[in-house]
């Protein structure tokens, strides 16, 4: 099963003022979209941010707002954003491994570096996406 909103709250004490946030929780369901995980996955695994496909789309959301409730030009804030990122791709066993610049493809107003993930942890992971092609 996915990580949900209060997965990452329970497994993320220090961002639980968070916890009923609606800004944050649209900001963890982007993250969680198939599509989203997907292209996460594949930045990781050519040793780039994870955030980077999904940085501008997060900024955009944010900026469409007239009163967001998460300030994303809060350093705290963006850290959540990472922490949401981490919560979301380690059930498919990918670590950390290092804090990187975002290519300028991908660098927006906010955000400008983030985590790099490695499938570090195959035996542990507890989800993958599997996709096939049936006939009809």
């Amino acid at each position: 099963m996915n990580t949900t909103y209060q997965d990452f709250i329970w497994e993320n004490p220090n961002c639980s003022k968070y916890a009923e946030d609606p800004t944050a929780q649209a900001i963890f369901e982007l993250l969680s979209q198939e599509e989203a995980i997907e292209a996460m996955k594949r930045e990781a695994d050519q040793d780039k941010p994870a955030l980077s496909p999904c940085a501008l789309q997060i900024e955009a959301y944010i900026e469409s707002l007239t009163e967001p409730s998460f300030d994303i030009k809060n350093d705290f804030e963006r850290t959540v954003v990472g922490r949401m990122i981490k919560a979301i791709l380690e059930p498919f066993g990918y670590r950390i491994t290092k804090q990187k610049g975002l290519s300028k493809r991908w660098k927006g107003k906010y955000f400008s570096s983030a985590s790099c993930y490695a499938l570090s942890a195959p035996g542990e992971a507890t989800l993958r996406i599997v996709k096939h092609i049936e006939e009809l």
